[in-house]
């Protein structure tokens, strides 16, 4: 009601004035005065204000800011502050005016006392004793609204989602001259005790509803929780199958009887990932061009199985194949498995060939644990053989490890962390031949344990803008005096250190960091610049091979009508890069 009344004057008191002013000129304002003011600072009332000396003045703007004003003073404790005027003058050239805000400060308004009905003694001391508010301290709204709210999750979390509190009547209590006292009367509603009985979705036109409901982990007969709904939204999103997941809705049928509406929008679940490289040419070799196509089947038929087809070229001579299928909730449980089957040519020298399957579950909320079993083949030609040493040998391997993850999109994340772990055990077996064994003095059995680490965090700072920030490393340990070429890691690219060729570095122990400052343009869209480092090591027969590398340069991710685009431009430092001389990588993720 009192700023309705403040609009009327300022529109009455002002409108002659605003149609009788010259608005094609800018009247810049030289001085501000408020009289009246002594129960807070000077400067917390132009604070409030919101208007300086030097700014230009806008007679249509001084009812917002006057507002402004007031408000700041209820919320500091005093709502029956009034102004008694505002007058303004503008010298006779019309290029400078002078402003006067004459305020009346009212009494000084605490909280009184905030008393609760519809709870026994017990409920309603619980309730007031993780309030904010307290007698005596200054009246402020929000905090009042804060501890309501406080109130009411804590009764959801019972399972009362329809509690309310209903305002009975407001008591004003003088203390003294300058002071009164606000004193609230609540009645509390907490409404029946909700038994889900129904479960609705909306907006789901593929994935089938039994396979949102076993995700959401919540069944008709339960009791409404409100930390399991709260959490419904973000276990569908990173099922990556939907575009939006709206905040459930909690209806009341009968009762205390209702349930829950799930609306989402579905997304683009699966997506075809082709990248173009090029690598810059020597004085002794041409340039090349590399590839890579990733194409990924997700949520098929709506059922929440996934079919992955990889290919990529390295360089001139080696190749990747990959075929991957994943079936979700074996035996009605959460548990996911997976299997299948890579093959890599390697400089025409060996053929590398892994036979695997893979089993998730979760354990608790973002944790999951994950295990492994695969069989590893190699075969070696006669280079490989005699020249790089590389003995025919197949290998049984098992691993075990842990996931967490909480990020808040798996594309274009813009705050959480993601974190991995393994380790795995291997016995290798060396089939020959066996001039080659017995000359390298090789063990027919070998055991082998390898370890991963993988972490991300995603650290929003300022509007639009992410720091990316990961940690990767990997390491081999054997009985073998020396590691094996082919069980050795890969270090270098796109995917790892910029800056430098597809796998141009190997070791028996290596890592690297990406650091990427992000400025996002849209949902899947973003720019940025980045720093790589890389080390590796491994010793060989001729010695310690070991190095650290250092990547920087920038790009993109654009969604465009064909998908996401993206263009990185790496520099290797110590490589003899010049500004235009670096490694580019371009790449295209269209999601069907």
């Amino acid at each position: 009601m009192r700023e309705s009344i403040l609009k009327i004057l300022f529109m009455f008191s002002f409108g002659c004035a605003v149609l009788a002013m010259p608005q094609s000129k800018k009247i810049q304002i030289e001085k501000i005065e408020f009289f009246g003011v002594e129960k807070v600072s000077l400067n917390q009332v132009k604070t409030w204000f919101g208007l300086n000396e030097k700014a230009n003045f806008n007679l249509g703007e001084l009812q917002k800011n006057s507002l402004a004003l007031l408000k700041g003073y209820a919320d500091h404790g005093m709502p029956y502050t009034k102004i008694d005027s505002l007058t303004y003058s503008i010298n006779r050239d019309s290029t400078r005016a002078d402003i006067n805000i004459y305020i009346h400060e009212g009494n000084k308004v605490t909280s009184g006392d905030m008393r609760l009905t519809g709870l026994d003694s017990l409920q309603t001391e619980q309730v007031k004793s993780r309030f904010d508010t307290r007698q005596g301290k200054d009246f402020d709204p929000a905090v009042i609204e804060g501890d309501l709210e406080d109130a009411l999750i804590r009764f959801e979390k019972q399972g009362y989602p329809f509690s309310r509190f209903d305002l009975e009547s407001i008591t004003l209590d003088s203390v003294d001259a300058a002071h009164s006292e606000l004193g609230l009367h609540w009645k509390t509603i907490t409404g029946p005790r909700l038994v889900i009985n129904e479960i609705r979705f909306a907006g789901n036109k593929l994935t089938k509803d039994h396979v949102i409901r076993r995700e959401i982990g919540i069944k008709t007969g339960d009791i409404y929780d409100y930390d399991r709904v709260s959490n419904i939204r973000p276990k569908l999103i990173k099922l990556g199958f939907f575009e939006e997941v709206y905040e459930p809705e909690v209806f009341l049928a009968q009762k205390n009887e209702g349930g829950l509406i799930i609306t989402v929008k579905e997304g683009n679940a699966s997506k075809f990932d082709g990248v173009l490289g090029y690598n810059p040419g020597t004085e002794t070799e041409k340039g090349y061009i590399t590839g890579l196509i990733d194409i990924s089947l997700g949520n098929l038929f709506g059922t929440g199985r996934t079919l992955l087809v990889h290919w990529q070229k390295r360089d001139r001579q080696s190749q990747d194949l990959k075929f991957y299928y994943r079936e979700p909730w074996i035996a009605g449980i959460p548990l996911s498995v997976g299997a299948g089957f890579e093959q890599l040519i390697q400089d025409t020298t060996y053929i590398q060939r892994d036979l695997g399957m893979d089993f998730s579950l979760p354990v608790y909320e973002n944790f999951t644990a994950i295990a492994e079993i695969s069989r590893n083949e190699i075969s070696p030609d006669s280079l490989g053989s005699y020249l790089l040493g590389i003995p025919k040998s197949r290998t049984l391997n098992a691993s075990f490890g842990i996931m967490y993850d909480t990020r808040d999109d798996r594309i274009n994340p813009r705050s959480g962390a993601y974190y991995q772990t393994s380790i795995q055990t291997g016995r290798k077996t060396n089939l020959g031949p066996e001039e080659l064994i017995r000359d390298l003095e090789l063990r027919d059995k070998v055991d082998n344990k390898r370890l991963s680490l993988d972490v991300e965090f995603y650290l929003p700072l300022f509007r639009r803008q992410v720091m990316a920030v990961s940690l990767h490393g990997r390491q081999i340990r054997s009985n073998e005096k020396y590691i094996p070429v082919p069980d050795q890691y890969r270090l270098g690219g796109a995917r790892t250190l910029r800056g430098y060729r597809e796998d141009q570095f190997r070791g028996s122990s290596l890592g690297w960091t990406n650091l990427e400052y992000r400025y996002i343009l849209g949902r899947r869209s973003w720019a940025f610049v980045f720093t790589d480092t890389g080390y590796y090591y491994s010793l060989t027969q001729s010695g310690t091979n070991e190095d650290y590398k250092i990547g920087y340069g920038f790009g993109f991710r654009l969604e465009t009508g064909l998908g996401i685009m993206g263009i990185d431009y790496g520099l290797g430092v110590g490589e003899g890069d010049g500004l235009f001389s670096g490694k580019i990588h371009v790449g295209i993720v269209n999601e069907f």
